[in-house]
This record gives structure tokens, C-alpha cells and sequence, in this order.
């Protein structure tokens, strides 16, 4: 009897570990992504750029899981940094709130990516603290 509870108990141990592998959090982080930007309502922002603090989580499919030890199997981080990069660059935002949603937005059109975290500070705004805005459904 205490052999078949044991044996149960092992099994169900086994069970709950090939579940918790299989339902994973695959994610890509870019951290502390420092760039120039043109983003603000006030004429100083638009004639002169600052400094843009961004930080990214992206949540991916677990179909994005590499089968191969090989870029091609798997999501390029360089290409979600470009992808920021691209639109940082691309023309000037009066909003940080619209630049947020642009580059989330962007983001999410990839197949892989099931849900993003987009937070860009402006560190240099005030002399007392640093403001931010974030975009998130994960």
C-alpha cells in the first residue's frame, strides 16, 4: 500500500513537472536603452533633443522557443532594438504617451509577441525627479 502511494505521489510529481515545462514565460528584455530623442510640447523640446530612457518586456509565444542553437530559430533581440531606434528617430512627438503607444503598437504586430511592456523615461526634465510613461498589457 505505502509502495503504491509512493509511486502515485512520484507520478503526479512528474505530471506537474512536465506542465510547469511546458507553460513557460519566454520574454525579452531591453534594458536601459539610452537615446536622443525630439519629443515635447514646449518650444525648447522641439528645437533641441534629450535624452530618452526606454525599457521594453515582451512576452513571446512559446512557439518562438528555439529548436536549434542558431540565431535563425529563434527572435533576433536586434531587431525589437531597431524597431525602437526606428521610431524614436522617425519624426517628433509632442507626446511621450503617443511615442509609448507607436512603439507598443509596432511591437505587437510581430506573431511571436503575445504581450509588451513599454516604459520610456525623460530623466533630465526636472531637476527634482524623473518622469516616465508606461504601456502595458502583460
Amino acid at each position: 500500500m505505502v509502495e503504491r502511494i509512493l509511486l502515485l505521489q512520484e507520478e503526479m510529481l512528474d505530471y506537474n513537472k512536465n506542465i510547469s515545462m511546458k507553460v513557460r514565460n519566454r520574454k525579452i528584455l531591453i534594458n536601459n536603452l539610452i537615446i536622443q530623442a525630439s519629443v515635447g510640447v514646449y518650444e525648447y523640446e522641439k528645437q533641441n533633443k534629450q535624452k530618452l530612457i526606454v525599457n521594453v518586456e515582451l512576452l513571446l509565444s512559446n512557439d518562438s522557443e528555439p529548436k536549434q542553437d542558431n540565431l535563425e530559430s529563434t527572435q533576433d533581440y536586434s531587431q525589437f532594438r531597431k524597431c525602437l531606434i526606428d521610431i524614436i528617430q522617425s519624426q517628433h512627438f509632442q507626446l511621450l504617451e503617443v511615442l509609448v503607444e507607436k512603439i507598443h503598437s509596432t511591437l505587437m504586430i510581430n506573431s511571436y509577441v503575445i504581450g509588451a511592456k513599454v516604459n520610456i523615461s525623460k530623466p533630465n526634465i526636472f531637476n527634482d525627479c524623473e518622469v516616465a510613461y508606461e504601456l502595458s498589457n502583460i
